[in-house]
């Protein structure tokens, strides 16, 4: 168990709500269907409500409704991170138009999220999709959680590796997503002195929103908790409910965990950007479950004790389960 920081106070209109104690457990399991079903989804993006099963699916084709930038730089080779120190050598410029692929999203999330005092982690990959039928990812670049994408911005000849919508592809050119606040989304929906409105929804259940708190105040990382979250109220919940903000001060910009109840499976190597985990087991001759078993759940893995329980070398193993940003050997 990870231990939680504070939770902010939130008003809006006359509703106060007061921070919770460190370790209450009150926080009420909210139905979010109905402000899912009213969110304001892209053209792009289907929305599909099963009330029995207490779930919606989300599908759409990946690539945001807010266009790309015209240039984009890919790392020659995404493995010698950081980037933000490298020549413009060390770069290619592609066309968004010809490099970019779209990428299928298909997940299924609960619309009765339930906050859990224990966190998990966030793995590399989709962590939650946003109302512009993009995916949202964590802040890291790698496992070790050492590169932060916005931090290791690189920018040649004015060809940036994120854009300015702090989003870009993986290396191949597939499953765009956003490494911080998606500023063009927020900056069409939100408005000076009101709360963010919900800009998309987390894997664990949990909306999630822009920089913007009750009146407009700017949220900071020190108004939220370890999962960059709080209890409070927001204009599609009124009543109150946990919920996490994305921050522009300084990292962590995204979430680094989740506060509510999700399967470890649901988290790693989720479709549309995760790691391939049958694929690198087929690579170094093992199941699947061996390999997740070696791994375990914590982020980030500790590839020399995993390597040591596989029987392979550490140098195997991490070719074989590249980042997101790096495409397999």
């Amino acid at each position: 168990m990870r231990s939680k920081l504070f939770f902010g106070t939130v008003a809006l209109a006359a509703l106060q709500i007061t921070p919770l104690a460190a370790h209450d457990t009150t926080i009420p399991v909210v139905d979010t269907a109905q402000a899912v079903e009213a969110a304001r989804w892209s053209d792009n993006v289907t929305i599909t409500i099963d009330q029995a099963a207490q779930t919606f699916r989300f599908q759409s084709d990946g690539m945001p409704s807010h266009g790309f930038a015209e240039k984009y730089l890919i790392p020659n080779n995404p493995t010698q991170q950081p980037f933000s120190d490298k020549p413009a050598e060390a770069f290619t410029p592609v066309s968004s138009a010809e490099y970019f692929k779209p990428t299928p999203v298909d997940t299924t999330i609960t619309t009765r999220p339930t906050y859990t005092e224990d966190v998990t982690d966030t793995s590399l990959g989709r962590i939650g999709v946003a109302i512009s039928g993009a995916q949202i990812f964590n802040d890291y670049e790698n496992f070790e959680r050492s590169v932060v994408a916005q931090d290791d911005q690189v920018v040649h000849d004015h060809v940036a590796f994120l854009d300015a919508c702090n989003g870009h592809t993986l290396a191949d050119g597939t499953n765009y997503h956003y490494h911080g606040v998606p500023v063009c989304i927020t900056d069409d929906l939100e408005t000076q002195g009101s709360h963010s409105v919900m800009i998309g929804v987390i894997e664990d259940g949990f909306p999630v929103y822009g920089n913007q708190d009750a009146e407009g105040a700017i949220v900071t990382n020190a108004d939220l908790d370890e999962c960059s979250g709080h209890f409070g109220a927001t204009p599609e919940f009124p009543g109150g409910i946990y919920h996490y903000h994305l921050t522009k001060d300084e990292a962590p910009y995204m979430i680094d965990c989740y506060h509510g109840e999700i399967e470890v499976t649901a988290q790693q190597g989720a479709p549309g950007g995760g790691p391939d985990f049958a694929a690198a087991a087929a690579t170094l001759g093992i199941s699947t479950e061996a390999l997740r078993d070696a791994l375990g759940t914590s982020m980030p893995p500790d590839f020399a004790a995993a390597a040591v329980t596989l029987g392979l070398s550490e140098d195997a193993l991490r070719a074989a389960l590249p980042s997101p940003g790096q495409p397999r050997p």
